[in-house]
């Protein structure tokens, strides 16, 4: 027989390998108040999904003119504030245009105060012409009255006449002049609204040649350096609302009916260890993924400022209660890569062998190798 076979050999050998496991022997015997009864106890049912932190809001921000960047006054990583601004593009030739056009501006501001001057004075000539006029006419009409009673000669009375034809004349050349020179004037203010349309703009053009931050955040993509250049649709800098961070979840459908709008949920940042953050469920995209049979949904975070987009995160789905059995974190002992309680049978203290699972708080699911019933040594007593 060899010793491989031998009975003496395979209990030595079992002897030695329970030696390794548990560190030593165990204490025979412990007071019987070390010892506490394991049950079930309720803890919250869960089920986790998984997804990425995401900004509420992100922009892209590109130019509405073409020149070349001047500046770029942000890098990634800043932060920056609703209306600063980030980055200056060459506004050199709308600078030339603007100039232009207040000269316009300016020259047509000059015609139309000569216009006007011209014009006042055509309204008093044609005020003494309209005189002139009342007066020829009043004499013609008392020569005529003489005239049919043969009291004046027919020169006096075609004296008269012309002089009334000669005085409506000018009333009617002054009327002719007022209507050129309100023409004029038309043409004038035209030519000063189209002067200052382009004035503003040219203004509002060069005002674009600044970009400006649409909201509070920070820079999180710089795609433009100085000297090169912006077009309008090219990007420049991408900008994302930090304060507003939401955890953007894949939902299998089984789920819906434990997440509606306004739910809470815990949420899990593997980068943020040993933090649950709240989450409220503020919007839910209500078409499906065919393939995988799974919502998206989206749920807002507190500001925080080691949240940051992109990272990975779980969410806490509560579906009620289920009865497990838990013990103390402390009740574990660890031997290698084996983890066991101490428990008491027949009067003596033995280590078992457990598998444990989840941990809630203090304490520590147990999967198997305890039973509800049994006691145990709820902090490792006689070790």
């Amino acid at each position: 027989m060899t010793a491989r076979n031998n009975p003496r050999f395979v209990a030595l050998l079992s002897a030695v390998a329970l030696l390794a496991i548990t560190g030593g022997p165990l204490p025979a015997v412990l007071a019987q108040d070390s010892f506490v009864e394991a049950r079930l106890q309720p803890v919250p049912l869960t089920e986790e999904v998984v997804g990425n932190l995401q900004p509420r809001m992100v922009t892209t921000l590109s130019s509405k003119v073409m020149g070349n960047v001047l500046e770029v006054l942000k890098r990634e990583g800043d932060p920056v504030t609703a209306g600063e601004t980030l980055v200056r593009i060459d506004a050199q030739d709308l600078g030339n245009d603007l100039a232009g056009a207040r000269a316009v501006l300016s020259e047509a501001g000059a015609a139309g105060a000569e216009v006007e001057g011209h014009l006042a004075t055509a309204r008093l000539a044609r005020e003494e012409a309209a005189a002139q006029a009342s007066l020829a006419e009043a004499t013609f009409n008392r020569i005529k009255e003489l005239f049919d009673k043969k009291s004046v000669t027919k020169q006096e009375f075609d004296q008269a006449e012309t002089a009334l034809t000669q005085a409506r004349s000018r009333v009617a050349q002054a009327d002719s002049q007022i209507q050129v020179l309100q023409a004029k004037r038309a043409q004038v203010t035209a030519k000063a609204a189209q002067a200052q349309a382009g004035i503003s703009k040219v203004s509002t053009i060069k005002a674009l040649a600044e970009v400006k931050a649409p909201f509070d955040g920070r820079i999180t993509g710089r795609r433009i350096e100085p000297g090169m250049l912006a077009a309008p649709g090219v990007p420049l800098l991408i900008v994302e609302d930090v304060g507003m961070i939401r955890f953007e979840a894949i939902v299998p459908e089984r789920l819906l009916s434990f997440l509606p709008e306004g739910a809470s949920v815990a949420v899990r940042v593997d980068a943020v260890a040993g933090t649950d953050f709240p989450g409220v469920v503020t919007e839910i995209v209500p078409g499906a993924d065919p393939l995988s049979h799974t919502f998206l949904f989206k749920i807002a975070l507190p500001a925080d400022p080691r949240l940051r987009s992109g990272m990975y995160a779980r969410g806490l789905v509560a579906k009620g209660e289920e009865q497990v059995l838990l013990v103390p974190r402390a009740a574990i002992e660890s031997r290698g890569q084996l983890d066991g309680v101490r428990v008491q049978v027949d009067g003596r203290t033995v280590y078992r062998l457990v598998k444990t699972g989840r941990t809630h708080g203090d304490q520590v699911e147990i999967l198997s190798g305890l039973r509800p019933g049994d006691r145990f040594a709820p902090a490792g007593a006689g070790r």
